[in-house]
Formats: C-alpha cells, sequence, structure tokens
C-alpha cells in the first residue's frame, strides 16, 4: 500500500485513540478539548470511512469490537513512534543528544 496516496484524517485516529483508552466518549472529550457530539461525530465518521462498527456502546461506557482492537493496536504502536521521533528530535535540536563531527 502507497501511504503517500491514501487519505488518513489524523484527527479522526486521534479522537479513536483516546476513546479507545478511556473507554468512556465524554472522558475522551475532556481529555481532547473537545465537545462529546465533537467526539461522537468523529467517530461516526471514522467507521463510516472504514465500514464498519467499532465500539460497541454499554451502559458504562464503550467497548472495542474485535475489528478494533486490531486497529487500537496499531494506533497505539503509531503514536508510541511518533513520540519517540518528537523526543529524538528535540533532544538533537538541543543538542542533548547527537553526533559531533569535527573536520580537519
Amino acid at each position: 500500500m502507497d501511504i503517500i496516496n491514501h487519505n488518513f484524517d489524523l484527527n479522526l485516529y486521534r479522537v479513536f485513540y483516546a476513546v479507545a483508552q478511556t473507554k468512556n466518549i465524554s472522558k475522551a472529550a475532556e481529555l481532547l478539548f473537545v465537545s462529546q457530539p465533537a467526539v461522537s461525530y468523529s467517530i461516526k465518521t471514522l467507521e463510516e470511512a472504514l465500514g464498519g462498527t467499532l465500539f460497541f456502546r454499554t451502559p458504562k461506557g464503550v467497548q472495542l469490537t474485535p475489528e478494533a482492537e486490531k486497529l487500537y493496536e496499531a494506533v497505539k504502536k503509531s503514536y508510541h513512534s511518533l513520540a519517540i521521533g518528537e523526543k529524538l528530535f528535540t533532544e538533537d535540536k538541543n543538542l542533548t543528544t547527537g553526533d559531533l563531527y569535527i573536520r580537519m
């Protein structure tokens, strides 16, 4: 698959990740500093784009569907990779790590 030509809406995955972590749409909305309807709309939009259900609604919140469990693991790894990339970038920018080359 060519990632360059695939149209990802990373914001939808950010909302999905927050809801999956908190298992609650209202808590995810608080975490993301957005309204609960905005979170619900983002989840609905992602479900439509993917063509499937991401969460089962429960009295206590939400639960990932089996298909969404796999998606969540991939998204979680992606977020972890992004965090590592940001840390490495910041360390290099602040000269706390990296390589020093001396030309003679």
